[in-house]
């Protein structure tokens, strides 16, 4: 079972990487980590493109360094990941990157990083589910 579990550093997310680890190690399955980083630019009219290059490198470069950490705390228990970095909106990014991998099951916390934003904009993990064509554990 290849199990896509989408980690944005949050207790939910580290939850959730829990959950997807015990799932993988059940049934022999492997594991990719997918991040997401936001894409601040996207209809940005206050950034120059240089500034927009800038802060989507740094915010890229902040996604993987999580990403890897969560996938390290997986290895020291004997659980190899595989990381994948994505820009852009978050909930067509995770279900885009369950396809490429062939996941089986995309895991999910229930609220990420910015659970405020939540409530404006929809949650991340509901918006997974609906988009998804596989099953989706969304992680409490």
């Amino acid at each position: 079972m290849q199990v896509l579990v989408a980690h944005d550093g949050s207790p939910q997310a580290g939850k959730a990487l829990e959950e997807a680890a015990r799932i993988a190690s059940k049934f022999s399955g492997g594991i990719t980590i997918v991040t997401v980083a936001p894409d601040v630019c996207m209809g940005s009219e206050e950034l120059s493109p240089e500034e927009c290059s800038l802060v989507a490198r740094s915010l890229s470069a902040e996604a993987e360094a999580r990403a890897r950490k969560a996938a390290q705390s997986l290895k020291a228990k004997g659980i190899e990941a595989q990381v994948l970095v994505r820009a852009g909106r978050p909930p067509e990014q995770i279900v885009e990157a369950a396809r490429e991998t062939g996941a089986d099951l995309i895991v999910i916390g229930s609220v990420g990083r910015h659970g405020a934003a939540r409530l404006l904009l929809g949650s991340v993990s509901s918006r997974v589910a609906e988009l998804a064509d596989v099953n989706v554990l969304i992680v409490k």
